[in-house]
């Protein structure tokens, strides 16, 4: 935790986002709340434009305020507790041993020093910690785009059209590789990334994110 949210704590005491109550500020929730998230837990299997995902949660109103906590309050006290319901999850979908590498969706430089981390690429980092495999850097984000949350469905399909580039082609050949992001939408961003990686020709590349809202557009998710 910052210097910065560990003065805000003394002076502002940290509240669950979903009841109010005081908790910890190394705490994702009160314990009646988090008990209810870990009952919400349930791994749904979608795809991304061709590629397999698994996801923790479905994207409904309280994990979207995490999520959203994770990603622009600096909340990365979240990621530990929910990286071990993915890492359970990406188990179950994949089995033991079956990636090389962890990587992540990248951002762009631009919104990486605005937020200061990718949230994406510390989630990712605590799965290879957990899975035991190699977290990678494989992919960098080339052009700022806009972003495909504030866009609609036909405006994501080109939205990242040349939008990603591969760091090291060889470094990627053969290998099993494992795609972290946070939300599964339409997967036009995990599909983008996956089709990026493709260049390098790797053996398999599959998917995994906190939460998926693929029933705003079933249509763009079939495996």
């Amino acid at each position: 935790m910052s210097t910065v949210r560990k003065l805000t704590a003394l002076f502002f005491p940290e509240r669950c986002p979903y009841c109010d109550e005081l908790i910890e500020p190394c705490e994702i929730a009160c314990e009646r709340c988090y008990d209810e998230i870990r009952r919400k837990h349930a791994p749904i299997f979608c795809g991304a434009h061709g590629f397999r995902c698994v996801s923790a949660f479905v994207y409904d109103a309280k994990v979207r305020r995490m999520i959203l906590r994770l990603k622009y309050h600096e909340r990365i006290q979240y990621i530990p507790q929910i990286a071990e319901l993915m890492a359970e999850d990406i188990r179950a979908a994949y089995g033991d041993n079956a990636f090389d590498i962890i990587t992540c969706v990248p951002m762009h430089q631009t919104d990486l020093r605005r937020r200061g981390y990718n949230q994406s690429r510390l989630m990712a980092q605590a799965l290879s910690s957990l899975l035991d495999i190699p977290y990678r850097d494989t992919i960098d984000k080339v052009k700022k785009t806009k972003k495909q949350h504030h866009l609609k469905y036909a405006e994501r399909k080109t939205n990242l059209n040349g939008a990603f580039a591969l760091i090291d082609k060889e470094s990627i050949k053969g290998q099993r590789i494992l795609l972290i992001d946070d939300i599964v939408t339409s997967g036009y961003t995990l599909g983008n990334c996956g089709k990026t990686l493709n260049r390098g020709k790797p053996s398999l590349i599959c998917c995994a994110t906190i939460a998926s809202a693929h029933n705003k557009y079933p249509e763009s998710t079939v495996i």
